[in-house]
């Protein structure tokens, strides 16, 4: 990832270990960015880069990056909503009361978890190639089978299989350069952390209560050619937001902050300053 900017690494301890997180930026507002399933941090290079001239951009791994993994208990369901409480944390840690929150994908469901409990907290929501629909039965099945392969071939197996098929075509073909960093960036996960977190998307419930609300905006970017979150699901969801809350990105598939970073950045920066 070829960046001008160099990010300094900050540790946060969670009880059990220490996540990086970046914080970047000096701005009266403040952004999370929240990455997704089989990513760390870096993945928000492109995006720090610009926001952070005009915003504080807090951006943490998620615990079991590059870190332990949560110690959860095998009575205990793994929940997206543990992954709140530690950012929560985080954010108390840093003296931060309100902020907006970018989540990628898995990080989306996060964000929807936060925005849904830490309401006096969240000032604004967008959800980048992420859904507010809980799985349906074909979804859970396939998770059962992401868990099953990674417990047999190993995380740095599935990142090599997953990840090229995240991105449009055309940005497959002439980047692979930056397909690698955002595998290599995903390798410090620990399989144990990899199966938590596809058991807890696998049971979360659906949230698209939110896009009907008024209390807090909620904004959309969605990929016409993504096959994690198909665009079917994306234009029906973004239907129930006003029209100036969505963004489609022509030719684009799971990882927009890469394929159509100009676009992201400026739509991100744009839904804050409308608040």
């Amino acid at each position: 990832m070829q960046n001008s900017i160099n990010l300094k690494k900050h540790l946060y301890n969670y009880g059990i270990d220490e996540l990086a997180y970046f914080d970047e930026g000096k701005g009266r507002q403040t952004i999370i960015l929240i990455h997704g399933f089989g990513e760390d941090h870096s993945v928000w290079k492109n995006q720090i880069e610009f926001l952070s001239a005009h915003y504080r951009i807090i951006a943490p791994n998620l615990p079991g990056v590059h870190c332990k993994p949560l110690a959860i208990h095998h009575s205990q369901a793994p929940s997206i909503s543990m992954y709140v409480e530690i950012l929560h944390e985080l954010m108390h840690h840093l003296g931060i009361e309100q902020y907006f929150i970018v989540g990628h994908s898995m990080g989306g469901y996060i964000g929807l978890s936060f925005a849904d409990y830490y309401i006096n907290h969240v000032q604004g929501l967008l959800l980048l190639h992420s859904t507010t629909y809980e799985d349906n039965e074909a979804k859970k099945m396939s998770r059962m089978k992401v868990a099953e392969f990674i417990q047999e071939w190993g995380v740095s197996k599935y990142l090599e299989t997953a990840t090229p098929n995240l991105f449009g075509d055309a940005f497959k073909k002439t980047n692979p350069g930056t397909i690698q960093d955002v595998i290599d960036g995903g390798l410090g996960t620990s399989q144990e952390a990899m199966i938590q977190y596809v058991f807890a998307m696998r049971n979360r419930k659906a949230m698209t209560h939110l896009l009907q609300q008024s209390n807090m905006p909620v904004w959309m970017i969605v990929g016409d050619s993504d096959l994690a979150v198909t665009i079917q699901d994306s234009l029906e969801q973004i239907k129930l937001l006003p029209s100036s809350n969505s963004l489609v990105l022509e030719n684009v598939g799971h990882m927009g902050m890469f394929e159509a970073t100009d676009q992201v950045n400026e739509f991100i920066h744009q839904c804050i300053q409308s608040t």
